[in-house]
């Protein structure tokens, strides 16, 4: 198999991820399992990992929030992490916690409750 580094950012690769728990900081995240340079490679190792987790939930020996995930990252995906940020958060896709944004969500939070609720009855 062609394995590479999931973290190699001067390839494109196709990173296989876990979200499983992590006791270091007692809640459960993605971690970057294996990545391969070859598509088909990565399909079928994904197909496998899916069907060993599959049977351990079903015998009972995985959470049921444990999950795989694949995905294909780009030439330099880690270093443009911060790009991305800052365009989710120009096209709105989340905001910067502060006092204003908490007011603007409590208000539009409440509003739409009540809109909610008129219309219901």
């Amino acid at each position: 198999m062609a394995e590479v580094d999931p973290f190699n950012d001067e390839i494109v690769r196709y990173v296989i991820r876990r979200h499983k728990y992590d006791p270091e900081t007692n809640h459960f995240r993605w971690f970057y399992e294996i990545a391969f340079d070859n598509k088909r490679e990565f399909k079928r190792k994904f197909d496998d990992l899916g069907d060993e987790l599959e049977i351990r939930k079903l015998r009972g020996g995985a959470h049921f929030k444990e999950e795989i995930s694949g995905l294909r990252l780009e030439v330099e995906y880690f270093q443009n992490a911060q790009a991305r940020r800052w365009a989710r958060q120009e096209q709105g896709a989340y905001r910067v916690l502060n006092w204003r944004n908490r007011i603007l969500f409590f208000s539009q939070s409440r509003n739409s409750r009540w809109r909610f609720r008129f219309r219901r009855k």
